[in-house]
């Protein structure tokens, strides 16, 4: 399993200072200019920024994500599972009932087969979100572990857990998150993401420093893995710290050197 971290021209420094290590950088998709520079310290893969449920891939330019892909030799192509409430307008955000589960599952593997045709199952992997309460603009069926694993199993996709969204919701849903992710697929994990999340300005936010308690939930996550109880995905991505403005304020290169050994320690471990 390989160990990857969000690029940030922070963390690109500290490996040039030999403070930290890592595999590979996670760079997002909007910038190939930020791949070439990241790609002076560390391979890189790519973290497409595409939707399972919004109704956008019908019209997505394929043949830049294979052509991106490839460049990076990123292994999957990830789509998060997401299910808003203005494209469902006739259903409570809250519901759970199975006429709406039906409905909205229909729409994500409708749309997940776009991907499939253009890349086969086994080169898809599909990723949760947060749902945060009955306001939200995700639907709480769409991070049900059970809705989740039939659209893994009956696609034959694979999994990008979350473990941060995955607690995040728990917080917003009451649930306890080691009970919700045990729910999930996990003979299927492909790729495994940690963080910590952290409340600001009123609402539960990831990319943030790791806690206490995001380090129990992440020492659990990793020691499933090494003892077999899930599959080993190809990499484990800590996702503190990035680039442009969603990401610059929560950046810190004391940060960065503190924790991304540890984290580094515990994936190599296994």
């Amino acid at each position: 399993m390989k160990f990857a971290m969000n690029y940030s021209p922070e963390a690109q420094k500290l490996i040039s200072q030999s403070l930290i290590d890592l595999d590979l950088f996670k760079c997002p998709d909007f910038d190939p200019l930020l791949v070439q520079q990241a790609e002076k310290s560390k391979p890189s893969y790519i973290h497409f920024d595409l939707d399972a449920g919004h109704g956008e891939l019908p019209s997505v330019n394929w043949s830049q994500i294979a052509k991106l892909a490839q460049q990076t030799q990123t292994p999957f192509v990830n789509l998060h599972l997401v299910a808003y409430s203005k494209d469902f307008p006739s259903i409570p955000s809250a519901s759970l009932a199975k006429e709406d589960v039906k409905v909205i599952k229909k729409h994500i593997i409708d749309d997940i087969q776009h991907a499939v045709n253009q890349f086969g199952a086994e080169k898809v992997i599909l990723e949760n979100v947060v749902y945060r309460d009955h306001n939200s603009d995700m639907l709480r069926a769409v991070v049900t572990p059970e809705l989740i694993s039939e659209i893994v199993y009956e696609t034959k996709c694979g999994l990008l857990l979350d473990i941060a969204h995955a607690q995040m919701t728990c917080y917003y849903s009451g649930e306890d998150v080691y009970n919700y992710i045990s729910r999930f697929p996990l003979d299927q994990l492909k790729e495994l993401h940690i963080t910590g999340i952290q409340q600001k300005d009123g609402s539960y936010r990831d990319s943030m420093p790791m806690s206490k308690a995001d380090w129990k939930l992440a020492e659990w996550a990793l020691s499933n893995i090494k003892e077999g109880v899930w599959s080993e995905p190809w990499a484990a991505s800590f996702e503190y710290g990035g680039v442009g403005p969603i990401f610059e304020w929560r950046t810190d290169s004391g940060i960065i050197e503190e924790q991304t050994p540890r984290l580094y320690k515990l994936v190599k471990n296994i």
